[in-house]
């Protein structure tokens, strides 16, 4: 009889969760499964299994190169917009005059939509953008800066679109730290710096790995903004884009074959990323 009710819970409990499961099913596991099968199939047929689309993508060093360039953009963007943040948000926490203003410019990023602000900021940064026309006279240059099209501006451009993500978890975590924490530790004897290292950035640090990671991912996956930015500048999401856009016949299952990988380094390299940054400092 005390089976009963455990039953019955277990019952409820799985009717609760099976709206979220059959999303996720359906959004997620169903589509990279179909993704999977398509790249264990011969190039144009939907029959036979092979690997060969794996071997192909290994043997060619221009989709190591792709790799390693997706990789450095988001780990460089990623690591900026924590430096970024960090001080952001301790400025942002004592309100200075035009705070919420500044609160608003954080956002902006996150909710212009990737096409828009590529343009945008192809516009900015330009020959004859804003950039170009401040910068020159100061500089004393004749000549624009190059910033489009090029590995430092893809950087800029992706630490522009997703430090959003650290900056308001960071800022939402700092602002949520009792001061009674900080004003024990100077009434203890530490110094504002001592404060700082030893006990704030260890409280927000969950803040900080959520937002990275959420950047992280973002910018992994980045599409739009490499798209339109990047010029031969191309990550793994614009190569996929270009197997099935560029090439006639359209391949397919070297398209699945690379998002296959992708998806893979992506879960496996935030695994390790999490996992260092949760490891307890001495």
């Amino acid at each position: 009889m005390s089976d009963a009710p455990s039953r019955r819970q277990n019952l409820i409990t799985l009717l609760l969760l099976s709206p979220g499961l059959a999303g996720f099913f359906g959004l997620f596991f169903y589509p990279m499964l179909v993704t999977l099968e398509r790249s264990l199939h011969p190039e144009g047929q939907t029959q036979g299994w092979t690997l060969e689309n794996y071997a192909v993508l290994f043997r060619d060093s221009d989709f190591s190169r792709v790799i390693l360039l997706t990789f450095f953009l988001a780990i460089s963007s990623t690591l900026l917009s924590i430096a970024l943040s960090v001080p952001l948000a301790l400025l942002l926490r004592r309100k200075p005059a035009g705070h919420r203003l500044l609160r608003m410019t954080v956002l902006v990023p996150i909710t212009v939509p990737g096409l828009i602000g590529a343009f945008g900021l192809l516009l900015f940064w330009g020959s004859r953008g804003w950039f170009n026309l401040s910068m020159m006279p100061l500089l004393g240059r004749t000549e624009p800066i190059q910033v489009n099209y090029t590995l430092v501006g893809l950087v800029i451009f992706y630490v522009w679109h997703y430090f959003s993500y650290t900056a308001t978890t960071t800022l939402s975590t700092l602002e949520g730290l009792d001061p009674a924490i900080e004003e024990a530790a100077t009434v203890a004897g530490a110094t504002p710096s001592q404060v700082l290292r030893h006990v704030v950035i260890p409280l927000i640090m969950p803040g900080i790995l959520s937002g990275s990671v959420l950047s992280f991912m973002a910018a992994f996956g980045a599409f739009s903004i490499p798209l339109v930015t990047g010029g031969s500048l191309r990550p793994l999401a614009v190569s996929i884009y270009k197997q099935i856009e560029v090439f006639t016949p359209a391949r397919w299952s070297a398209a699945s074959a690379m998002a296959a990988v992708m998806a893979t380094l992506q879960v496996i390299f935030l695994a390790i990323y999490m996992r260092v940054l949760r490891r307890p400092t001495a």
